[in-house]
């Protein structure tokens, strides 16, 4: 056979098929590394080396290995680190409820990333409010959340951003009236009007502060594990999905888990 007189095309062509294979093989590898992180983060065993090595050209859906890995973070307890990772995934322009799931675990992290037991000076509480008024923004960012409900996208993020409107509002109001939500409270203070004088006065302002901080903390509390613990919430987003996602990268899940 003479190959002087085989058409350049055909070299084209040969060329093309040999970059055909060497990406196939690419992505087929980078779906054999994932699948391994989802089995093993199913099982508790973290590994985020794996994933690390996807965001090597990362593509495509180049945000899924910066939302596994924010996931391990989170579930580390790091959640700046998982802020940092969430936060870089949606800036790559993920699409349809990938978004929101990426949406509502960075407002997730950042509600947790605040040290509700030590907002003892205003500065504290002002940088607080800061962070809870972003982790709202990210949620009503087309409209996965809205401001009173009507046209949410998502349940699930329309109540946690719910839930952060109550923790603004305690936040702001620490010394507000309860007695509408608690009575023995109103049953305190009006023992502490009737029987006080100045010294009195210093005491009982010291245990109103101690109960309103306790307050705030049980309702922080109450908001956040509410999101973990009602059984809605994590049969849509606390298990792994029946399959690999559209692109074939990998097994689709949702808050706290891989894809």
């Amino acid at each position: 056979m003479d190959f002087k007189k085989i058409p350049v095309k055909i070299y084209g062509l040969l060329a093309l098929f040999l970059a055909l294979a060497i990406a196939s093989g690419i992505l087929f590898g980078r779906i054999l590394v994932n699948h391994s992180f989802v089995v093993s983060y199913a099982k508790g065993n973290y590994q985020p080396a794996k994933e690390e090595g996807l965001l090597t050209l990362n593509v495509p859906e180049s945000y899924l290995p910066y939302y596994n890995l924010g996931n391990v973070a989170f579930e580390k307890e790091d959640y700046n680190s998982a802020i940092g990772y969430y936060t870089r995934a949606l800036s790559l322009y993920p699409v349809g409820q990938k978004e929101c799931d990426i949406r509502i675990n960075l407002a997730l992290s950042m509600c947790y990333s605040i040290d509700f037991d030590n907002l003892t000076t205003q500065d504290s509480l002002d940088s607080a409010q800061v962070i809870l008024y972003k982790a709202r923004d990210i949620l009503l960012t087309n409209k996965w959340a809205t401001e009173n409900g009507a046209g949410h996208r998502d349940d699930d993020a329309q109540q946690l951003k719910e839930d952060i409107d109550r923790m603004l509002e305690q936040l702001q109001n620490p010394n507000g009236d309860d007695s509408q939500n608690d009575p023995n409270q109103d049953e305190e203070d009006k023992d502490d009007g009737e029987n006080s004088d100045d010294s009195d006065k210093s005491n009982n302002q010291t245990e109103k502060e101690k109960r309103q901080k306790d307050k705030l903390d049980r309702n922080k509390k109450d908001a956040l594990e509410e999101r973990r613990q009602d059984q809605d919430f994590l049969d849509k987003y606390g298990s792994q999905g029946d399959g690999e996602d559209a692109a074939g990268i990998g097994e689709k899940g949702g808050s706290y888990k891989p894809w």
